[in-house]
């Protein structure tokens, strides 16, 4: 298997290696077609991954974790195709991550939920604690560090004994996210982790992941619809529209491309110098203004008949 080359010449054999690579990647569900031709690179540092509604993000990370299974093309983990690994063979490979809509054990503790994290990393089982062996419950009480230690990160100690359901939706995801890092993957998807959370908890989550991704030189993938969020964090963007990347590069790049802007807003819209978007005036707009009537308690839109562009021609 060869490995993927994304580096800039006369850059180090370390650097050249993408984390994770997508090749021609194409998945269906029955005629209706998810991803077509999608190639993404993704190395260490933070990477995100946009587009509206529908255009296939989440479906890349269940084709990465093992959730989906491809068509065609190949998910490449530092040059290795991992089509045959399982998904708990894919944790162990490197790759952790997160839900739009958290997966944990409601009326287990934050930190059960969390030790659940480190599962594949424990050497002893259920016999050795049933033994009580030492090995075990070291083992046990070292991963229990680890956890608190992630869960202090993002604000979550004081909570950590409490039952997961009691916790907000933005709590929750936080709980996620800490369980997706004890894992200690290389890779970690990260689906849409700011949703629900509140200003506060944006600013714990932000300066956590910062910090742990210059620690452990992580590559982490952020699906997110907050894009003042991922251009904030992200030097790197790859948009994605209809099962296919449309736009790839820096924030500046990308908030600019007028196919970017028109995926998002439509028609009739276009950047200026200093990158805010304005609507540009149609046509329409020029012979066409709306009065907005109220008749029968309901607001209703009418063209106001002096404007009608064939009166105009017709003059």
């Amino acid at each position: 298997m060869s490995v993927v080359d994304t580096a800039a010449p006369g850059s180090s054999p370390s650097e050249s290696l993408a984390s994770l690579a997508i090749e021609d990647l194409h998945v269906a569900f029955g005629g209706n077609r998810v991803l077509q031709g999608v190639d993404l690179q993704f190395t260490p540092g933070f990477n995100g991954l946009i587009g509206p509604n529908g255009a296939g993000k989440t479906t890349v990370f269940n084709v990465i974790s093992g959730y989906v299974r491809r068509n065609e093309g190949s998910v490449l983990l530092n040059g290795e195709d991992i089509a045959p690994l399982s998904r708990t063979g894919r944790v162990k490979a490197g790759i952790g991550r997160t839900f739009q809509a958290p997966r944990l054990i409601l009326d287990a503790t934050v930190m059960e939920n969390t030790l659940l994290g480190r599962h594949h990393l424990f050497r002893w089982g259920h016999l050795a604690e049933l033994l009580l062996l030492p090995q075990q419950r070291r083992e046990e009480t070292e991963a229990r560090q680890v956890c608190m230690d992630l869960l202090d990160r993002f604000g979550l100690a004081d909570v950590a004994h409490e039952e997961a359901g009691a916790l907000s939706l933005g709590s929750q995801k936080l709980v996620e996210v800490a369980r997706a890092l004890v894992a200690d993957p290389t890779v970690v998807l990260l689906d849409e982790p700011a949703a629900g959370l509140g200003a506060d908890d944006v600013t714990v989550l932000l300066r956590g992941l910062r910090q742990i991704q210059v620690e452990r030189n992580l590559c982490v993938i952020i699906i997110e619809h907050d894009l003042q969020l991922v251009t904030s964090l992200c030097p790197k963007i790859s948009v994605l529209h209809f099962g296919e990347i449309i736009s790839e590069g820096s924030p500046e790049h990308v908030t600019t491309d007028p196919v970017v802007i028109e995926a998002y807003l439509g028609h009739g819209f276009e950047a200026e110098e200093d990158g805010e978007i304005h609507e540009v005036e149609s046509p329409l707009s020029e012979h066409h203004h709306i009065d907005h009537v109220e008749e029968e308690g309901e607001l209703t839109e009418m063209w106001t008949e002096d404007d009608d562009p064939q009166q105009e021609e017709s003059s």
